[in-house]
């Protein structure tokens, strides 16, 4: 089997987030011959035409760090889009615009007079107030990867840290790699099961998913005595055609599932699919993510059981009709239990400090004190953002350097504006809008610092007035 190729792209950005890629060290010795590195212009000498010439849909993997802030960075994430089967937007720049996405508060000109006019470094010697002709024209606004593509994985952080990358790889190698040889996608399960023919856990009204999982597996779980099976070999090509319309028929009869089913249906998706589930990364591919926090984004479609037509979220993945109708009707059943339960935990979840009444007299600077390295910040006073940002960082800057969260990975996928959230959060804990207004001098810099550029804002708002009559 020919070897994944990746490519790694650097649009408007600090390269910190490949840098800590490369902070892996030893760790890349294990990664590195699992794939071919086409183009990453600062580590190996391809050059952009070598990535051009390539046709579209021939490269598996895009990684691009970095906002788009020049038209020449927009071209790349096209052209990345182009080549890539999966494009991963990498670091709090691609995601949400970082800090370089704060620029989005001014207008093109006023940052181009700042730079190259009035800044206290430009001297006469300089050549005042020009935009440097061999720089890309800049775009009247940044834009982050999501904003011009689809892309599969958002990697954030800033930078992400070196053990998320890491998985991260690791978990896109799986994804696209051949299955062990263990596997025999060409039978199933059910056909190597003691309980076939007498004893069958679909018989007993049990979900059991062999009939439609691959075979080859050699502990066999039903007939061990461990339980039904719950898909860990994933998909057969060939499933057991009986028993898996009785699987399916079974489904159906369920008016709605019970907190036992719910976590059975639940790991059998995640082991059938091969889903990371991972805190700090999002995969479109993830279809329970997608179900917890996109529900809309699904199509319906109507299948045929034995208790007649039945309305479902339509799922393909698979390629064979038996086994998508049976997710697709699944993914409903999840839709509508209220044992469903996927969400992505945010900083205060690992953070070791100690919450105590949620409560605060007063707002400090950074600067006010010392900050009590077992107290809550936000109850000493203390702005963090631990309420909004997305988990997966190992909460470092709370438990380990005693400073606030910035909130550098963004907001968990179900919050829409991490600032604006943050917003209604310290309105919920009582302090005056006076006192807010005194203390936090720039909220759009504070409480969306690395998210501006994806927020419900974006940036610059004309002021207009009603002319008087």
């Amino acid at each position: 089997m020919a070897k994944l190729t990746f490519a790694f792209m650097q649009l408007s950005s600090c390269w910190g987030c490949h840098q800590s890629l490369l902070n892996a060290h030893l760790k890349l010795y294990a990664l590195i011959p699992e794939f071919d590195i086409v183009y990453w212009p600062a580590v190996v000498d391809f050059k952009l035409k070598s990535l051009e010439d390539r046709s579209d849909g021939s490269v598996d993997v895009g990684f691009i760090e970095g906002a788009a802030r020049t038209e020449k960075d927009k071209e790349m994430v096209y052209l990345i889009r182009n080549k890539c089967k999966i494009v991963v937007a990498f670091g709090a720049c691609a995601n949400h615009g970082s800090v370089i996405g704060l620029a989005n508060l001014y207008k093109k000109e006023e940052l181009l007079k700042r730079k190259f006019v009035d800044a206290e470094s430009v001297v006469e010697s300089d050549v005042k107030g020009k935009w440097p002709n061999d720089v890309p024209e800049i775009l009247d606004r940044l834009y982050t990867v999501p904003q011009l593509i689809d892309v599969e994985v958002k990697l954030p952080g800033c930078p992400p840290t070196t053990d998320n990358i890491v998985a991260a790889v690791i978990y896109v190698i799986t994804l696209l790699s051949k299955k062990p040889n263990a596997v025999k996608a060409e039978k199933n399960v059910c056909i190597q099961c003691a309980l076939n023919k007498s004893g069958c856990f679909l018989d007993s009204g049990e979900l059991c998913f062999g009939p439609v999982t691959a075979g080859g597996c050699s502990l066999m779980c039903p007939e061990s005595g461990e339980g039904p099976c719950v898909g860990c070999f994933q998909a057969t090509s060939k499933p057991e055609g009986k028993r898996a319309g009785q699987l399916l028929d079974l489904i159906a009869s369920k008016e709605s599932l019970s907190k036992e089913d719910t976590i059975t249906v639940q790991k059998f998706i995640e082991l059938y699919l091969g889903l990371a589930n991972f805190d700090f990364m999002y995969f479109a591919g993830d279809v329970l993510q997608k179900l917890a926090e996109h529900p809309e984004t699904f199509e319906e479609k109507t299948i045929k059981t034995k208790k007649g037509q039945q309305k479902v979220l339509a799922f393909t993945g698979t390629g064979t009709a038996i086994i998508d109708d049976t997710i697709s009707l699944l993914l409903m059943k999840l839709k509508g239990s209220k044992h469903f339960k996927f969400s992505q935990a945010s900083v205060c979840s690992t953070c070791e400090r100690s919450v105590v009444d949620k409560t605060y007299t007063e707002i400090k600077r950074d600067y006010e004190g010392l900050p009590d390295k077992k107290k809550c910040f936000l109850e000493e006073g203390y702005v963090c953002l631990g309420p909004v940002t997305k988990a997966g960082c190992g909460t470092i800057c709370p438990n380990k350097a005693n400073a606030p969260c910035l909130g550098c990975y963004g907001p968990p996928e179900q919050i829409k504006d991490q600032g604006a959230k943050m917003l209604s959060t310290y309105a919920s804990l009582g302090p005056d809008p006076k006192t807010l207004m005194d203390k936090i001098l720039d909220p759009a810099g504070l409480f969306n610092r690395f998210t501006l550029a994806a927020s419900t804002l974006g940036g610059h708002v004309e002021d207009t007035k009603e002319e008087e009559k």
